[in-house]
């Protein structure tokens, strides 16, 4: 019988590697986050009702195109663009990669937690270094 997969603080202490995951993916984010500001401000025509909707567009951008980078790129095979640079992926309890509900559920405090003083906080009082999101949704970053 194959042995379970369980959390422990040796595979879980991927902290420098996660900073450096969130920083890459943050780049690759915003690059396509003015990508899509640029496309969509070039497309509406001058005026209130263009200014109102480049407004929406950059708070959902933002907001809910975070969400769904972050969910879109993990739940193949469990890493991010960054994290597989940094040598790291998002794991469930089982040590399989989460399912899409707990990656929404892991995602949604960046947008709090996004500059990573909260994120730091989290992880640095978590036996297995989870942030608030990775508590919530009980998953965990390891080594890859």
């Amino acid at each position: 019988m194959a042995e379970q997969w369980q959390p422990h603080t040796g595979n879980t202490r991927v902290s420098g590697r996660r900073y450096l995951a969130h920083w890459l993916d943050s780049t690759v984010f915003v690059v396509l986050f003015l990508i899509l500001l640029v496309l969509v401000g070039g497309l509406l025509p001058e005026g209130d009702a263009s200014d109102v909707a480049f407004v929406v567009v950059a708070v959902l951008g933002f907001t809910v195109g975070q969400v769904a980078y972050y969910v879109l790129t993990q739940r193949r095979h469990g890493h991010t663009p960054g994290k597989r640079l940094a040598g790291i992926r998002v794991v469930d309890r089982n040590g399989d990669v989460p399912s899409t509900g707990a990656l929404v559920k892991r995602t949604i405090p960046l947008i709090v937690e996004y500059f990573y003083v909260i994120a730091f906080i989290g992880m640095m009082t978590s036996p297995f270094r989870q942030r608030l999101g990775d508590r919530w949704a009980d998953t965990y970053v390891v080594a890859d």
